[in-house]
């Protein structure tokens, strides 16, 4: 049974909001993938596992009782995130010093997808706390990964001091 107006709009707007504030995030670094596009691929994604969570129960049910057929509906979204897998490809090059670029953006873009099929399907506290997980991530990885390694190296103790 599908959901009513509001619920596909909380979900729809749940997906759409972790899309603006991973975007602004990614905007904020010069990143190449921003709030619209972002949203784009959560809603996206959101309203394809709404139509293949629920959009598809009647014709499968027919199916099933007249051609003993069973259809899969997940099927839809792993056709999704094969897709998004091939643009995540595309967005990762090797740069003019021979390092990989784009890596951080492609998986954040396969997460955008992944919180927007959750929020689709409704699993509300999957996707706050995914979203939540993967944002504090983004923001804290450079800064904080960077303190890490700085504090790792001023607590280690020369070698020449060592008794």
């Amino acid at each position: 049974m599908l959901p009513d107006q509001t619920e596909i709009l909380r979900r729809l707007l749940l997906a759409a909001f972790f899309g603006v504030l991973f975007g602004i995030e990614r905007r904020h670094r010069k990143k190449p993938i921003g709030a619209r596009t972002n949203v784009l691929i959560a809603i996206a994604a959101a309203t394809l596992s709404i139509i293949s969570a629920y959009g598809f129960t009647e014709a499968a049910e027919l199916a099933n009782s007249y051609y003993n057929f069973r259809s899969d509906p997940a099927r839809l979204m792993v056709g999704m995130l094969t897709g998004i897998g091939f643009i995540g490809a595309g967005i990762i090059y090797k740069g003019p010093h021979g390092d990989v670029k784009g890596i951080t953006t492609a998986a954040e873009v396969y997460l955008m997808a992944v919180i927007g099929i959750g929020a689709g399907l409704g699993l509300f506290r999957l996707v706050i706390t995914t979203g939540l997980i993967g944002y504090i991530v983004l923001f804290c990885s450079e800064e904080t990964m960077s303190g890490i390694r700085e504090k790792m190296r001023s607590l280690r103790m020369p070698k020449d001091k060592e008794e």
